[in-house]
Parts: C-alpha cells; sequence; structure tokens
C-alpha cells in the first residue's frame, strides 16, 4: 500500500541552497612522500642483505670443496703409509731388519712365568752362528699413488746414401 491509498500528504521540504563544505583538518604523522621511501628503503636493504648472504654461502663452499680436495689427497697419503708400514710390520721383514742392525737370534730362551715368578731355561750368551745368517733381501715395497710415465722408444733414425 502506498501513501497515496491512505491519504497520507506528501512531506513539504524546504530546499536550502547548496554550499561548499570545507575538509577538516586531519593531523598526519608522515608527509605523504615518506611512506613509499620507507618501502624502497626496506626492499633495498632486504636485496642487499640477500647480495651479501650468497657472497658469504658461495665463499664457505669454495672453502669447503678445497678442505675435501685435501681431505682425499690425505685419505690417499695415509692409505699408502699404511700399506708400507704393513708390509714392514711382517716377521721376515723384522728379522731382515734385526739382522741387518746386528741382532742374532737366541735358540735357548729363557722364559719368565708371570703369575708364579718361575724362570724356565737356562740364561746362555749367544755367538752368532747358532742360526744361519739371515741373507734374504728385504720384503719392502713402496707403494707410489702416481706412477712416472715410460717413455716412448725414440724411432730409429734412417740414414740417408
Amino acid at each position: 500500500m502506498s501513501a497515496l491509498e491512505h491519504n497520507i500528504p506528501p512531506v513539504r521540504t524546504t530546499r536550502t541552497s547548496l554550499r561548499t563544505v570545507t575538509p577538516a583538518q586531519t593531523s598526519r604523522s608522515w608527509p605523504t612522500g615518506i611512506f613509499p621511501l620507507v618501502i624502497l628503503a626496506l626492499l633495498a636493504g632486504g636485496m642487499v642483505g640477500h647480495l651479501a648472504l650468497q657472497t658469504a654461502i658461495q665463499e664457505q663452499g669454495f672453502e669447503l670443496a678445497s678442505l675435501q680436495s685435501t681431505n682425499d689427497r690425505l685419505s690417499a697419503q695415509e692409505a699408502v703409509l699404511r700399506a708400507t708400514l704393513d708390509k714392514q710390520s711382517t716377521p721376515q721383514q723384522l728379522a731382515y731388519s734385526a739382522a741387518h742392525l746386528g741382532m742374532v737370534a737366541n735358540t735357548r730362551s729363557t722364559f719368565l712365568t708371570l703369575p708364579t715368578g718361575e724362570v724356565t731355561g737356562t740364561d746362555t750368551p749367544v755367538k752368532g752362528n747358532e742360526v744361519p745368517i739371515i741373507s734374504a733381501a728385504p720384503v719392502i715395497t713402496v707403494v707410489n699413488p702416481t706412477p712416472t710415465p715410460t717413455p716412448a722408444p725414440a724411432p730409429a733414425e734412417v740414414a740417408k746414401p
């Protein structure tokens, strides 16, 4: 239902003239141009920080590669030294080294029993002719990790008539 059906007269309003309204004074804590400058400064700081972090990571990567190559080289050298030590520790090599130093084998040894403190055997000096002299060549073989190349034979020169 409308207002006309109920016989309600329309409300008459008086028109006032229009006037401009001045904007209210707002207090700004920041001037208008500072916000973009702050954003740009944060962006520049982030990029500089990222660049510094990447540089540090690359430096450490190069150092890590250098240390790993040094570790590999030292591991190979350790393997060569262990192999040489194992060759020199064989009983045959120890007997040869002892004979080379002037030591002689004793066939009449004296033993001490530790729990009882009892001495078994006779203490006799060794003259040096009880055991034949060890004349075998030493067993030492040195492993060379970097073999030296053998030069190729020179071609035979052809005689010109």
